[in-house]
């Protein structure tokens, strides 16, 4: 297992600065890891972090992990929250780590590093054992099918599709697009 120091280095230059997200998502994800008995997390390949945060910390939590979303072993689920799960497939084991509610936010301007280095990451983190089900077209590894859109052609992997009056489509053609033509 890398250091905190070289965790932290690594995720600045992904990132492109260290802030408080950024070592906090560090933090939590090397907890998480070490409460799974992980030592080596960027080389441990049945590794999946779910993150709760489209934020600085998920960056962190992708690096310290090695988790990608196109490795499909980084999962986001938009809920706002600073907090990630961290699964293990080869055990079966899942954890969800988040700050308690007692911990402070810290204030714009003050260096990130000072102001957490005295913490404990059992100070700053409360974790619960979690279930975490992981569909088989979810998974890391090859897509287990794809069909082309009645309507578009585009191919759809890993049963995203949706039929409608008798038609397999693509989200965006039912009507679920983030985008205008």
């Amino acid at each position: 297992m890398q250091t905190l120091e070289q965790d932290l280095d690594d995720a600045r230059a992904y990132h492109g600065h260290l802030c408080h997200g950024m070592v906090m998502g560090v933090r939590m994800a090397r907890y998480g890891c070490r409460l799974l008995g992980i030592d080596d997390p960027r080389s441990y390949r049945d590794l999946v972090a779910f993150v709760e945060i489209d934020r600085c910390a998920t960056d962190a939590v992708g690096v310290v992990c090695g988790v990608t979303l196109g490795r499909r072993r980084l999962k986001w689920k938009d809920y706002g929250k600073l907090a990630a799960t961290f699964a293990d497939l080869a055990t079966g084991k899942a954890i969800r780590v988040a700050p308690r509610p007692d911990v402070p936010h810290a204030e714009h301007g003050v260096d990130p590093i000072e102001f957490w280095k005295d913490w404990t990451d059992e100070a700053l983190f409360a974790w619960t054992p979690v279930t975490v089900v992981i569909p088989i077209e979810d998974l890391p590894g090859p897509p287990v099918s794809s069909v082309d859109c009645a309507r578009c052609g585009e191919p759809v992997k890993d049963c995203r599709e949706v039929v409608m009056d008798g038609l397999t489509l693509c989200r965006s053609c039912a009507g679920d697009s983030y985008y205008e033509v």
